[in-house]
């Protein structure tokens, strides 16, 4: 592993802050999944996604592995919505695909953003 793991932690800690802070939100809102499934599942994309973005953007080497590493822990992260009650198991399992989908958004975004700015330090 080339990522160091305080830098993992940090990193998946933006992801799942960000991510918390979005849904408390949409909860202040009156937004869930039951009354506007689309808004909530986007709006936790996105949110996810603009994590990812902010961790790709600090890491220049093994970024690939790097966000798969974070991936992998916001999805451990996501067990205590399982030890709560909140989340039941097999919804635990298919939300990798959405963070799987949110490190690939965001891994993208990271990528064309420095791809950006390293051209513009060139010329």
């Amino acid at each position: 592993m080339t990522s160091s793991l305080k830098v993992v932690a940090r990193d998946a800690a933006i992801v799942y802050g960000l991510t918390f802070a979005t849904g408390l939100g949409m909860a202040i809102a009156g937004i869930n999944l039951q009354s506007e499934p689309s808004i909530a599942y986007l709006a936790n994309l996105l949110s996810g996604a603009i994590g990812f973005t902010l961790a790709g953007i600090r890491i220049p080497n093994n970024r690939a592995e790097h966000l798969a590493w974070v991936a992998a822990t916001v999805w451990t992260f996501n067990l205590t919505n399982v030890a709560l009650g909140i989340q039941t198991s097999s919804a635990w399992i298919q939300s990798g695909l959405t963070i799987l989908f949110m490190a690939a958004l965001g891994g993208s975004l990271s990528m064309i953003l420095t791809l950006t700015s390293s051209a513009n330090r060139r010329t």
